[in-house]
């Protein structure tokens, strides 16, 4: 039988596994019946930064049963019973448009419901994609189609690999699971804040596709979906290009279900399916910048004299402030703990900035995105009005660098509203200009991340310092409109169309994407047995 044990309390000076397994014996469990013990979650309390604890929540398996009742504090494990579904009759082909999150685990899903799947990604396989990113660093040559935004795994590929979600989903379990089957860390499994790293998710998504292939899916890669084919608002196919063609040349091919799974980038997708009558609305999004600080201030920031221990990773952090008069939250997100700040451009004539972190997170540097909340609509009443802002600001800043750089500012300057007059140590590896960054955004933004900045600096050591620095901007952090669909997962009013992930705008980060793409193929393709 099994058990589950929570809120047991371990401090990190001492042996882990010795002290859960006394806590166990504590509650009433005889060493001798014991077979196996398992995290359920394991979280950190720093309160007190003196004692430092983990806080575990475990699973207990026992040898022989036991009466549950004469324990303390110990509770029979429920055993989970999952729906059986089966594909719906007449599914044969299905078109997955784009090879992230959403896209990938969509497929895999249709895979197991055994419908084949065709894949395909405007970007390049992920190997082709790091070496394309990386001459872009060094050359700052862009390709559009296959950068930090587009490619295999999507934007995902190139963050901090955090897999923490508000979303609560039947699908977490087998989502996890497929991870780390595909060569995600088991640590995931069980981790409060669980994140695998851009250098491990590279491995995880070519064994994830390399899957959905032996199941029967395909990919194309480097082709780009130039139309949607819709009669009498049905989906009837698609217009495909393959982008490394030196001749511009589209096919047609017939599918009478098209899964959108586009990121949040696709600006000329969103325009296209505008085109096409497909139904969309404006929705909120941020803009900010990036602040980035040496790691051993955020690690002494949230451990104090503690930062150094064997058992602690690079500190994280998450921070919120409310503008109340105008209902409006300034929050940190994306937090790269020990991570690098990297160009995020996906078109010719703009630039910006994202982070991201390796697995084993132990870089100089830490870096969150500092972003002030936008309301839909608040730069134009046009369907595209938040859009052509983002574009705007990107295009601004490379008119002022004069390439695929990004502005800076120490946090102390920005508040003061002067511009930084020395230069930076830094993680970002292409051009660094100093910039009043006050001057760059309205002063909604600029505003707003004054006074929350303001508001941390009294509250979190070294928040806001010499050493402290914004970079940016940070434009991309969701999509600004959405693909609105029915409760079926289908375009409101274009039958066959099915927008998922955060393309579409019902996702904010990888597992709540992949989570999307499950869930709509079961809505849409599947009865329960």
């Amino acid at each position: 039988m099994k058990v589950i044990i929570n809120n047991i309390n371990v401090s990190i000076e001492k042996d882990q596994n010795l002290e859960l397994e006394k806590e166990i014996i504590k509650r009433g469990i005889k060493a001798d019946n014991i077979e196996k013990i398992e995290y359920s979650k394991r979280s950190i309390d720093s309160r007190k930064k003196t004692d430092i604890k983990f806080v575990y929540n475990i699973e207990v398996t026992l040898k022989k049963d036991v009466d549950v009742s004469s324990l303390t504090n110990v509770n029979l494990a429920k055993e989970i019973e999952e729906p059986t579904y089966k594909a719906k009759d007449g599914i044969e082909r299905v078109a997955v448009i784009g090879a992230g999150p959403a896209g990938l685990f969509a497929a895999l899903r249709l895979c197991e419901l055994g419908i084949k799947p065709i894949v395909y990604e405007r970007g390049e396989k992920v190997d082709d994609r790091d070496k394309t990113i990386n001459e872009f660093i060094k050359f700052s040559m862009l390709n559009p189609n296959s950068n930090i935004q587009f490619g295999e795994g999507g934007a995902g590929t190139y963050s901090d690999g955090k897999l923490n979600t508000r979303v609560k989903s039947g699908y977490m379990n087998k989502i996890f699971l497929e991870l780390v089957a595909n060569g995600a860390q088991e640590q995931i499994l069980w981790d409060y804040k669980p994140h695998v790293g851009t250098d491990v998710l590279k491995v995880v998504v070519k064994n994830l596709r390399e899957k959905i292939i032996e199941l029967g899916g395909e990919f194309y890669f480097n082709t780009l979906i130039k139309d949607v084919v819709i009669l009498n608002g049905k989906v009837m196919g698609i217009k495909i290009q393959n982008v490394k063609s030196p001749i511009e040349v589209e096919e047609t091919i017939l599918y009478d279900h098209v899964i959108l799974a586009i990121g949040h980038s696709s600006r000329d997708t969103y325009r296209m399916l505008h085109k096409n009558g497909v139904f969309m609305e404006n929705k909120p999004f941020a803009i900010g910048a990036r602040i980035e600080h040496p790691r051993v201030d955020i690690d002494s920031m949230q451990y104090g004299k503690m930062a150094d221990h064997p058992n602690l990773e690079a500190a994280t952090y998450s921070l919120t402030y409310n503008n109340r008069d105008e209902e409006r939250g300034i929050f940190s997100f994306c937090m790269c703990p020990g991570g690098v700040i990297v160009n995020a451009a996906s078109q010719e004539g703009g630039t910006l900035v994202n982070g991201m972190s390796y697995s084993q997170r132990d870089g100089r540097f830490s870096n969150s995105a500092l972003v002030v909340g936008v309301k839909a609509n608040e730069f134009g009443d046009e369907l595209f009005s938040g859009m052509e802002y983002q574009d705007q600001l990107e295009k601004k800043t490379y008119d002022i660098i004069g390439n695929y750089g990004a502005l800076y500012q120490n946090t102390l300057d920005f508040l003061k509203g002067k511009t930084t007059n020395r230069k930076i140590e830094s993680s970002y590896e292409m051009e660094l200009k100093s910039y009043d960054l006050n001057n760059l955004f309205p002063e909604v933004i600029s505003k707003n991340m004054k006074m929350a900045m303001g508001y941390w600096e009294k509250t979190q050591r070294n928040f806001i310092s010499a050493h402290a620095n914004l970079i940016g901007p940070e434009t991309r952090t969701s999509a600004p409109v959405k693909v609105t669909r029915n409760e079926f997962g289908e375009s409101i009013n274009t039958k066959g169309l099915y927008p998922i992930g955060e393309g579409a705008g019902y996702a904010g980060g990888i597992i709540s994407a992949a989570i999307d793409g499950f869930k709509i193929v079961d809505l849409a393709f599947t009865t329960v047995e």
